[in-house]
């Protein structure tokens, strides 16, 4: 049967909103999808865009275009959330995503089984603070709501190591860390909330 991730109740929209970020929900991610994800979904993948530097644009996510139109060899949507320069969550989709490929993490493979989340990078993983602070508390939040655990989160390069590089510059065993951390304390994931994590590097 499959699923969307579109409400009614708790869906990838409110599930962003929980960072306590600005969220934008792209028009028409409701029903943008390659039809439904699995009855499971058990891993999020993190991946950067490989766009623009943040002084080449004037636009906050100036890969959205390509993340929900997809390119010539690849339907969009290509993943379920983007990041944009100042941490900005955007809602792209809420069904099946072509963001991962061939490639597996904790036993599961294939689009269907996985979230994805593109954050505006160049490639060279000079983040600003914001992307950083971001993306482990979206991805927790995920993790809430989906039911799973920080080991059910991987890099794009850790899914398919022979021919993926991202998302660069992050330290996948450290954003887990952070994750576990939130998992725990969900009390800390919103933005400004008091944090009791200790970054041991």
């Amino acid at each position: 049967m499959g699923q969307w991730f579109n409400g009614p109740g708790e869906d990838l929209a409110t599930v962003a909103r929980a960072t306590g970020y600005p969220v934008v929900e792209v028009p028409g991610w409701r029903g943008r999808g390659h039809g439904p994800l699995d009855d499971y979904v058990g891993v999020v993948v993190c991946h950067h865009t490989a766009g623009p530097e943040p002084e080449e644009t004037a636009e906050n996510f100036p890969s959205l275009a390509l993340v929900r139109d997809g390119r010539q060899d690849l339907a969009g949507p290509l993943a379920h959330y983007g990041i944009g320069y100042d941490g900005t969550v955007y809602v792209v989709a809420a069904g099946l995503a072509y963001h991962a490929g061939a490639g597996s993490w904790a036993g599961l493979s294939g689009n269907s089984v996985a979230l994805g989340i593109e954050a505006e990078d160049s490639g060279d993983g000079d983040w600003t603070g914001q992307q950083r602070d971001v993306y482990p508390r979206l991805v927790a939040r995920l993790c809430l709501f989906l039911g799973i655990e920080s080991s059910r989160v991987c890099a794009h390069r850790e899914w398919a190591p022979e021919r993926k590089e991202d998302p660069a510059g992050i330290d996948m065993r450290r954003l887990r860390a952070r994750v576990a951390h939130y998992l725990r304390s969900p009390d800390e994931i919103p933005r400004g909330a008091a944090s009791t994590f200790e970054d041991h590097g």
